[in-house]
């Protein structure tokens, strides 16, 4: 029986155009390395990667979650791809925000882009893959009530 269904596909490819799907082309996939700098104190780093075509951070391609700064995912196929990063300081496994959108945690995006106004698009944050092995370098950016000290939510004091 196995032969058979063997000569039938065997004939359907000699017989049609269809030859191409059968043809087993090997599909190169590398690996992709994100040194992250900057992560402070205890916390388990995230890492978010997305296509860097759609306007958004959703749907996420694939996540990992990791105590180290050398980040490692394997088998990724090539193309254009956006990464965000961000250290899980108080272990609920999710970036925590101001009421104003602004992130409480250590967060950090590939090509580490200005964060100034607001958090950068996939696009902004583009990188291309190809077959090989990918480093990229990824910065993390505290949040200016942890950089400075002061408490959340109390305004820092100022000489005038």
């Amino acid at each position: 029986m196995p032969q058979r269904i063997l000569q039938t596909v065997t004939g359907l490819c000699r017989n049609s155009s269809l030859a191409t799907l059968f043809v087993c082309l090997p599909v190169s996939a590398g690996d992709l390395l994100v040194h992250v700098e900057g992560k402070r104190g205890e916390g388990d780093l995230h890492l978010a990667l997305v296509d860097a075509s759609q306007p958004a951070w959703e749907p996420i391609l694939r996540h990992l979650r990791s105590g180290e700064t050398l980040l490692r995912l394997e088998d990724l196929p090539p193309g254009s791809y956006a990464v965000q990063v961000f250290q899980d300081s108080n272990g609920n496994d999710r970036l925590d925000l101001s009421p104003r959108g602004i992130p409480l945690e250590p967060v950090g995006f590939s090509r580490n882009p200005s964060l100034f106004n607001g958090k950068p698009t996939p696009q902004d944050s583009r990188f291309e893959h190809g077959a090989a092995t990918t480093e990229i370098n990824l910065r993390l950016k505290v949040p200016r009530s942890k950089r400075d000290g002061a408490k959340p939510g109390l305004p820092r004091a100022t000489n005038r």
